[in-house]
Parts: C-alpha cells; structure tokens; sequence
C-alpha cells in the first residue's frame, strides 16, 4: 500500500512538472512555463528545437530534463529546489556560490582541470555562478564536460548540471542564457 501512494505521488509530481503553456519570442525560443506545488510557477527560454521532459524526482525536488532535438549532444537537468523550513536566505548568491564551489572541489579530482574557477554571471533575478569541467577518463558513450551551474529565481534556488559532448555546445551557452533570463511568477 506505501509502495503504491509513493509510485502514484511520483507520478503527480511528473505530471504536474509538465509545461503549462509554451509562447515564442522574438529569438524563436520558447518561453516555458513550469508549475511548481505551492511554489507558482517556474518561467524558463530555451530554443524551440529542445526536446523536454520530466526527469526523476531527486528527493521531493522534480526535475526538468532538456536534450537537442535529435542525438545525445548534451543533457541539460534543472532542478528547482525550495527551502522546505522556509529559510528566505536559502538561495542567496553567496550561498548559491558555496554550494557550486563545494561541488567543484568534489569533482576536480576526476577532471583534466585543476585549478578551475566558479565563474559569476548575471541574471534578471540576480547573480548566479557556475564552472566547467573534463572528464580525464569518460567511459564509452559518456559526455566528456561537465557544467554545474546555480541561480536563486524568486523563493527557489535552480540546481543545474549539464553534460556535453562539445565545450562550447548550444547545450551550455542557451542553458546559461535561459538561467539569465529565468523568473518565478507566483499563483
């Protein structure tokens, strides 16, 4: 019986972590609106030709998987986390940049790089960071970068890892425009 609620809650959380509306801009992205539960919605732009689905729940924390619309390029995974006790200074940009600086010095040891650096950038919803790295070993088949990437949008903090064939794919730099550009707008 508790395998099953818990089978069918995953199953909500998928469906409600769908798009609500798509709108074209100007550049031909699309303006992707996400229902957050008891955290409105999630407003993201990527490029029109992504392929997007809901990826597993990490946690309670639903996430949204972005690939190229054919082949395995790269792999873009957002996922909105909220502070559960409701700490407003949870998805501050010095908290946000510890938390990316924390998982670089996790992931230097298995990377060509090492000395890299946690890179700032600006958003609409304030400043958020990032760095990159290569795989020293990649098995067969796997992405050789690696891209980890945070932003505080609103009351949530977007968790964001990419994996890449290429270092300069469209992968990487639409999904660092996309965080520039993303907003919360609450119900």
């Amino acid at each position: 019986m508790k395998k099953t609620m818990i089978i069918v809650a995953l199953f909500w959380l998928c469906l409600a972590f769908q798009p609500l509306g798509a709108e074209k801009t100007e550049s031909g992205d699309r303006q992707l609106s996400f229902s957050i539960p008891q955290h409105g919605e999630l407003i993201l732009s990527v490029p029109g030709s992504w392929k997007q689905s809901a990826g597993r729940p990490m946690g309670i924390f639903p996430t949204i998987v972005f690939s190229p619309p054919k082949g395995d390029a790269f792999e873009v995974s957002i996922t909105p986390l909220w502070s559960p006790k409701n700490d407003p200074t949870f998805n501050r940009p010095e908290k946000v940049k510890n938390m990316i600086e924390s998982d670089l010095r996790s992931m230097l040891s298995q990377a060509v790089e090492k000395d890299a650096k946690v890179q700032e950038f600006a958003g609409i919803s304030g400043k958020g960071c990032y760095f990159l790295l290569t795989d020293k070993a990649p098995k067969p088949g796997e992405h050789p970068y690696a891209m980890r990437a945070g932003i505080g949008v609103g009351d949530l903090l977007l968790s964001v890892t990419i994996l890449s064939r290429s270092k300069n794919s469209e992968g990487i730099t639409a999904t660092i425009k996309a965080l520039q550009e993303a907003w919360q707008r609450y119900k």
